[in-house]
């Protein structure tokens, strides 16, 4: 299988915020390995730096939706969905 696009993190990090509620990131990383078809490319990857790719491809994914306002930081380290009257976090 082909690397993962960015939406299709997208959607993985939105479906883990959702069954998990508000999470540190590490929670949200085991959350898409067990339940969405990450490719083993992916996973066992790492970037010129040394980093690892799914988990960097996670973040990036968090840090898009945060922009386009759908994922908020209700304290330091945890992601979670906003609800769609909350105001965005600083």
């Amino acid at each position: 299988m082909t690397a993962a696009s960015r939406n299709t993190y997208c959607k993985w990090v939105e479906n883990a915020l959702r069954a998990l509620g508000p999470s540190r990131p590490k929670v949200v990383y085991d959350w898409i390995r067990r339940h969405e078809p990450v490719p083993a490319a992916d996973l066992s990857g790492s970037t010129t730096d040394g980093e690892n790719l799914f988990e960097k491809n996670v973040r990036w994914a968090r840090f898009q939706l945060r922009h386009e306002g759908v994922v908020s930081s209700p304290s330091r380290g945890v992601w979670a969905l906003r609800s769609p009257s909350s105001p965005p976090s600083p």
